[in-house]
């Protein structure tokens, strides 16, 4: 019987990130602030500044998992050095 394997923290940090952009970007889209998601001679939608929204909150929700998921690992292992001691 194959042991279970362990879920990576990578693909769980992307995961969430993922969601968190789509989430954020669905909130802007709806809210459609005049001038920032459409076009000013025809009021259609501008997708690409959509893309550079939903990239933008990719990129800092993942930083912000990384950077949280990288403080708790250190301070668990100093931690776990403090208790051996």
């Amino acid at each position: 019987m194959p042991s279970p394997r362990k879920p990576s923290l990578l693909r769980i940090s992307f995961a969430w990130s993922l969601l968190i952009a789509l989430v954020m970007t669905a909130i802007t889209f709806l809210h459609s602030f005049t001038g920032e998601l459409t076009r000013a001679g025809t009021g259609g939608i501008e997708w690409r500044a959509v893309g550079w929204l939903f990239l933008g909150w990719l990129v800092g929700a993942e930083l912000v998992l990384l950077i949280g998921g990288s403080l708790y690992l250190a301070v668990r292992r100093l931690l776990r050095g403090r208790r051996r001691s």
